[in-house]
Formats: structure tokens, C-alpha cells, sequence
């Protein structure tokens, strides 16, 4: 099965570098414009299908990326990753909102402040993944359009790390898409 990972326009929070989680912010105008260039990237692939956060940066983004083209199926599996009380806040390091606590740990349970631990996101991301296992069939072309830190939890999932390696590593750009065979 092949999968095409792409993450939401950009947002005026974005620009801020504020903490958006579940926030449901709309794209600003050049998150559109990226929206638009990602259309173009992608309109010679036949998807099977096309799924999306429904928060509204993401669901702004695949509306214009793929318009009428294919049924768009809004799944919460693929919601942001929850920042609790730390969303809307600037972000320049983790570090200095959470002190001593490392937010993308993959052996936490718990974050404080209410900050979703990265092993809740990894379990969303297998969940989602198994579902498409079992409803489509191994030569599936599927879209997936989400978020910053849950790319980084698919992005885990599908490729190979060894005992040393930081979650979180790689990052999608805002409207930048991702190929994985899985």
C-alpha cells in the first residue's frame, strides 16, 4: 500500500510559532497559496482514497489540494497532537514551557500540563494504519492530510529507528507531502 503523508497550510499561529494542537485555526493566505501548490503536486495520483483531520487547517488544506475530485473521509484518529495547557503559546523551546521534562520522551505516560504523551499519538497512528490494512487492499493509493506532530508519530511508524534514534526527527512543512510504502 502507498501512502501520501501531507501536513495542513500554513496558519497565522505558524508564523507566531505558537503551540496550535487542538486549536481549530484556518488557514491564512498563504497557507491557501501552499494548499494550491500541493494540488498541483499531487494531481496526476489516483487515490483510493482520502482522509483528514477535521480540524480546520487540515480540512481547509485537502479541500483545496483535492477538491471534488475524491470523497474526503474526516477521521479524529488524525486530530494534532494535544498541547493542553501549553496551546496557543509561543514555542521556542519545549524545554522552557515544560521545564525538565523532554515532551517527546516515547517512554512517558504522563507530560505535564496536559501536553499528549507521544505513545498515545504512536497508538492512534497504528490504530489508524491497521484500519486501512484491513479495508483496502495492498495496491491502495491513500492521502492522508494532518499535522506537525502527528507526521512525526506516522513518520515512526512507518520507518525503521534504532535504540538511539529521537522521536520527532523528521518534520513536514506546512502543504508538504511524504511518500511511504507500507
Amino acid at each position: 500500500m502507498k501512502l501520501y503523508l501531507a501536513r495542513h497550510g500554513l496558519t497565522d499561529w505558524n508564523k507566531e510559532m505558537r503551540a496550535q494542537g487542538r486549536k481549530d485555526l484556518s488557514l491564512n493566505a498563504e497557507g491557501r497559496a501552499q494548499a494550491e501548490e500541493l494540488r498541483d503536486k499531487i494531481k496526476g495520483i489516483e487515490f483510493t482514497a482520502v482522509y483528514a483531520s477535521p480540524l480546520k487547517r487540515a480540512a481547509e488544506t485537502v479541500e483545496i489540494a483535492v477538491g471534488d475530485r475524491s470523497e474526503i473521509i474526516y477521521d479524529d484518529r488524525l486530530l494534532e497532537r494535544s498541547f493542553g495547557d501549553f496551546e496557543g503559546k509561543v514555542v521556542k523551546s519545549w524545554s522552557e514551557l515544560v521545564e525538565g521534562v523532554n515532551i517527546d520522551d516515547i517512554t512517558l505516560e504522563e507530560i505535564p500540563g496536559g501536553v499528549e504523551a507521544v505513545r498515545s499519538m504512536l497508538a492512534r497512528v497504528d490504530d489508524f494504519l491497521n484500519y486501512l490494512k484491513q479495508h483496502y487492499d495492498d495496491d491502495a493509493v491513500i492521502l492522508v492530510v494532518g499535522h506537525g506532530a502527528m507526521s512525526k508519530a506516522f513518520d515512526w511508524v512507518l520507518t525503521e529507528h534504532s535504540a538511539d534514534d529521537v522521536f520527532g526527527k523528521t518534520h513536514l512543512g506546512n502543504a508538504e507531502a511524504k511518500e511511504y510504502n507500507f
